[in-house]
């Protein structure tokens, strides 16, 4: 098998890594940036060559941090084939490995940690050891920083952005979930305790 990365910072070699760890063949990263060459030993192209490598079967994902970069990367190339990348040692409750599998996009590194009753979407990145508790919703093109901790009954929309080490306290139930607006923002450390609004960077204890 053969996969190729779109991004070629320190983010798509940890991926790369994974690649080679589950089993890919070949593994490629894509800089948008018309750079060529090799990044810590991986091999390099440009995105002009997404169509070709694209026709000879290879698998993509989108290594890429700033979720509204990814959602423009997958609107630009809508009809390729995008897999999930999952480390062996991430780790997953009763149903939530086959829940996320039916998706599409999606990186989950070492150490993250998904508990029970999980919507999963498409296009998402679980850093390494954060945690997703019970009955959440996380929604396409959601970034969970390193050591962030998504407490249960909390909804990430779209594109939401959660800081390294972040914290989102628990919604008072499955019905009543705290919100984490669309391209919303929680800084590195903050400890949200209520609905945060689209596009709005919070940070602090409490958020704010």
């Amino acid at each position: 098998m053969n996969i190729a990365i779109f991004g070629a910072s320190g983010l798509a070699v940890e991926v790369a890594d994974i690649c080679r760890e589950i089993g890919y063949d070949s593994v490629m990263l894509i800089d948008r940036d018309k750079r060529t060459g090799e990044v810590s030993g991986f091999p390099v192209t440009t995105e002009d060559q997404v169509r070709a490598l694209a026709d000879v079967a290879y698998h993509f994902v989108i290594a890429i941090g700033r979720p509204e970069i990814r959602r423009r990367i997958h609107h630009r190339y809508p009809d390729i084939r995008y897999v999930n990348v999952i480390h062996p040692a991430a780790t997953f409750g009763r149903r939530q490995r086959s829940e996320l599998e039916r998706k599409m996009g999606n990186i989950v590194f070492a150490g993250a940690r998904m508990t029970s009753d999980i919507r999963c979407s498409h296009f998402g990145i679980y850093n390494q050891n954060c945690t997703i508790a019970h009955d959440c919703i996380v929604e396409d093109y959601v970034t969970i920083g390193p050591g962030a901790n998504i407490s249960g009954n909390v909804h990430l929309k779209e594109g939401a952005y959660i800081g390294t080490g972040a914290i989102v306290l628990q919604g008072s139930s499955a019905e009543k979930k705290i919100i984490i607006g669309r391209y919303a923002t929680v800084g590195a450390g903050a400890v949200v305790t209520r609905n945060v609004p689209d596009h709005q960077v919070v940070k602090g204890v409490p958020a704010r």
